[in-house]
């Protein structure tokens, strides 16, 4: 039982790693797409723009592929590992 349990023990690490990675980028991208409002306010459009594609690219690399392309896959093979 231990053993099967360790064998799990990687699978359950770079699940971890994935879901905080995505949460830590949404975090940002939200962080950003705020900044970029704000910058937008003070009249800097270009600056604003660059900080809007910067908060998107964010939000793309952190929820879809670091969540969902990533971390759900992995999660549900954890999952199926762990029922059987």
């Amino acid at each position: 039982m231990l053993e099967s349990l360790l064998e799990l023990l990687p699978e359950f690490f770079s699940v971890l790693f994935f879901a905080s990675g995505a949460a830590a980028l949404s975090t940002l991208g939200v962080y950003i797409e705020r900044l970029a409002l704000e910058t937008m306010a003070t009249g800097d459009t270009v600056l604003a723009l660059w900080l809007a594609v910067i908060g998107l690219m964010a939000f793309y690399f952190g929820p879809y592929l670091m969540g969902l392309t990533e971390a759900l896959p992995r999660g549900k093979r954890l999952l199926a590992r762990l029922a059987e």
